[in-house]
Parts: C-alpha cells; structure tokens; sequence
C-alpha cells in the first residue's frame, strides 16, 4: 500500500507504517505526501486497531531534506504541508488507536516529534534523539517542544531543545523520552508482538483508557473521576468484560480479585 517512501502493512489489526526513503528516510516531498495519504487511510480504516510507525535502513528518519530548505523553499507551501502534517500529528494522538513508535538509530527534527507523539516508544541501542532546529535557525516543530515537555518534564525539555544536543538511547529511557531500549535486531518483533497482543483487547477500552491519560493533564481530578464512574458503570455491563473475568477466575481457581 502506499508509494516506495511510505507504505502501510496491515496484519492482525496492526496497521505497520515504515518510512522507507533516501537520506535515512528524510521527510521530503516523496516521503510527506505518502505519509499524509497512507495515514489518512489507516486512520480511516476501521479495522486497524493499533499503529506502528518505524524507520526502514537502520534509521528512523532524518528529518527534513535539507536540500529542500533555505532559498529553495517556498514559506507558504511551508505552511500549509505543516498544518496537514499537524492534523495528522494530532489525530494519532488523540485518537482512539494507540500508536506504537520503533525507533533505531537517527531521529531527527520533525520526526522527533512524530516518535514524541506515540504513545508507547521502543527505542534501539544505538538510538539517537536529535532536537536539531535550533543549529539551523528554526523552532522544534511537529509537535516536538510539546510531547517533550510532557515526558521529561519542562526544565529538561527546555534545555534539549535550546542546546540541540544529542540524546542516547541510554539517557533517553533513563529520563523517560522511550518506554525500552532493545537490542536492534530484537526490537521489530517485540514491537509486532505488543501491537497484536494490544490489537486483541477491546478498541473501546484501548480507547478509553488513552484518552483518560491524555487528558490527565487538562481535566481536574473530579472531572475524571466523574467521567470513569460514568464508563466503568457501562464497561462491566459488556460480554468482553464478562468473558475477561470468566477467563480470570478460572485461571485463579475461582478466587475473587
């Protein structure tokens, strides 16, 4: 599916997205368009219940294709690609899918922000996380300074992103930008692994649960609170529940939990 940059594999309700271009799949027009087409379609499918976005070529990406900046770029078509990819950004984390991130070796500029907006990240060990715009003049954009912020905190997002310094994948799960860190040859598989066992449960409840934890951060507690009373009471009327406690119980030899 798809074109050569960006193609979409779908296998037991997991929708497998690798960018697959020149430059460790730099974010050129090729790979962009592709990109904002193949993850409409998945987002409009509905039997996809997990994303995973990856990186082909021992690479994540790249970033922008510099040959493209500067003098050569056109500010208005600027604008407008970043506000499609900005949608997208924004409707894979808001969205009712978990996104699932396998990042290996460069992660650079926009894809920073792309990786950042997952909800679960798996990195390899010779992952490198890039928060580059400040070397060429620019702001972070996709979202980067955003997801940062909320995964290691404002001081230390603060401090990457006015530096440009490279982060490790050792530091990286250290402070909480990555989930794990696997070795490069295991991670495709463990990935494939989470996805599906996710993919088997419930798309309401994968859906309820993410946005509990989304929106952790802009609702007060007793909003919450009201809000899990309220789907809790409808979740244990569902025979996914019934069967999940049946299944429990006997596994347990009957005992209560």
């Amino acid at each position: 599916m798809e074109g050569d940059a960006f193609r979409v594999e779908k296998e037991e309700g997991v929708a497998r997205c690798t960018m697959d271009g020149p430059n460790m799949n730099a974010l050129g027009v090729e790979m962009v368009t592709g990109m904002l087409e193949g993850l409409r379609r998945v987002l409009d499918d509905e039997e996809v219940r997990v994303i995973v976005i990856r990186g082909e070529g021992g690479n994540f990406s790249a970033g922008a294709d510099l040959s493209l900046m500067g003098e050569k770029m056109d500010p208005a078509l600027l604008a407008e690609t970043m506000r499609a990819m900005g949608r997208l950004i924004r409707e894979l984390h808001e969205g009712p899918r978990p996104l699932i991130a396998e990042v290996d070796g460069w992660t650079v500029g926009g894809a920073f922000g792309l990786a950042m907006a997952s909800d679960i990240t798996y990195a390899t060990e010779r992952a490198r996380f890039y928060l580059s715009f400040v070397r060429i003049s620019l702001v972070p954009d996709f979202g980067s300074a955003y997801f940062l912020a909320r995964r290691v905190g404002l001081a230390r997002a603060k401090e990457i992103a006015l530096t440009g310094r490279v982060i490790d994948a050792e530091e990286a799960l250290r402070i909480g930008m990555v989930n794990r860190v696997l070795d490069h040859g295991e991670i495709s598989g463990e990935v494939m692994r989470l996805a599906k066992r996710l993919a088997g449960r419930p798309p309401d409840i994968l859906a309820h649960t993410k946005r509990f934890v989304n929106t952790a951060f802009t609702v007060d507690l007793g909003t919450q609170l009201d809000l899990e009373a309220y789907l809790q009471s409808l979740n244990v009327t569902t025979p996914e529940h019934r069967e999940d406690v049946r299944k429990f119980l006997e596994k347990a030899g009957g005992g209560g939990g």
